[in-house]
């Protein structure tokens, strides 16, 4: 009951079938519910392992520790790439607050903890210099959730940026290219995805559901918008080129995705992980980077992705 209450089911069902031979029956037919449904199919590869090759009997409970150990691992990640960057992660606790942990601690069995942890794992790896672990990860996060792939992208972006040049970017342009193949597949075997609703024109999904909302709604709505407050005032350049590459997602999503607040939430639980990185403080050998202010200490930063 607790794996079926959202999209644990959709993965449950990967877990139980990975080679897509009777996804469709699977969902009565629904062609375009199936194929968008195996357009995620990292998480649901988890769970078979788990259950040793999606047996009934050992799926829901392995979904549920799994899950459990992919939100374990989401907030360790975050002080690791706090540490990467010279810096000590504070209240971690509070992460387990975020619309993404809240949802998969109510709805287990979701993929997106796991999105969370290769995201925040791989910008670890990066600024440490291991450009190609990173990568990996970063394809990896993009088959449990498309969307997080906007964080190699924004990274990307920063480096051109700051390096006036495509080459120290250039590994970056590989992490889509395992989820492109994927849909290609998923397109061959079962069909063209069903997306809809999920984008629509700027502000059109948001204004068609604002009166529908309840106090979760807006509570949720009032720590993104927080964090992306926070991230543009202290965040590195590029935790300010992902925000806005998300916030200009939030205003293109649909009223499926706006909804309710484990919808629009989950989609932009990157904004208040991140500001919490943004809101720490060095570590005690990198102290003195306070005094060289944030110009001194973006340098450095930049220099740890080089290539």
């Amino acid at each position: 009951q607790l794996v079926a209450k959202m999209d644990g089911h959709a993965f449950a069902q990967i877990a139980s079938d990975p080679l897509m031979r009777r996804t469709v029956d699977d969902f009565h037919g629904d062609v375009g519910a199936a194929a968008y449904r195996a357009s995620r199919p990292l998480p649901g590869w988890m769970f078979a392992v788990g259950s040793l090759g999606g047996q009934r009997v050992l799926l829901a409970p392995a979904m549920l520790v799994l899950t459990a150990v992919t939100i374990g691992w989401a907030i360790f990640s975050v002080d690791v790439l706090g540490r990467s960057l010279g810096l000590r992660v504070r209240y971690l606790g509070a992460l387990v607050l975020t619309p993404a942990m809240v949802a998969s601690i109510a709805y287990p069995g979701l993929g997106d903890p796991l999105a969370i942890a290769l995201s925040m794992t791989a910008l670890a790896a990066w600024f440490r210099g291991r450009v190609w672990w990173a990568v990996g990860l970063f394809a990896a996060s993009g088959l449990c959730r498309e969307t997080a792939l906007l964080v190699p992208l924004g990274l990307a972006l920063q480096v051109i940026w700051e390096r006036r040049s495509l080459r120290p970017a250039l590994p970056l342009a590989l992490a889509p290219l395992p989820y492109v193949a994927w849909m290609a597949m998923v397109r061959a075997r079962i069909g063209a995805p069903d997306g809809g609703g999920q984008l629509t024109a700027p502000f059109a999904g948001l204004l068609e559901v604002l009166p529908t909302w309840d106090a979760a709604e807006y509570l949720t709505v009032a720590l993104l918008t927080a964090s992306t407050v926070v991230l543009f005032w202290r965040g590195y350049g590029w935790m300010k080129t992902i925000a806005a590459l998300n916030v200009a997602l939030a205003t293109l999503m649909g009223p499926l995705v706006w909804f309710r607040w484990w919808g629009f939430g989950r989609v932009l639980t990157i904004l208040p992980v991140l500001a919490l990185v943004a809101l720490s403080r060095p570590t005690a050998e990198n102290d003195d980077d306070d005094a060289r202010g944030p110009v001194a200490v973006e340098s450095d930063v930049a220099r740890a992705g080089r290539t």
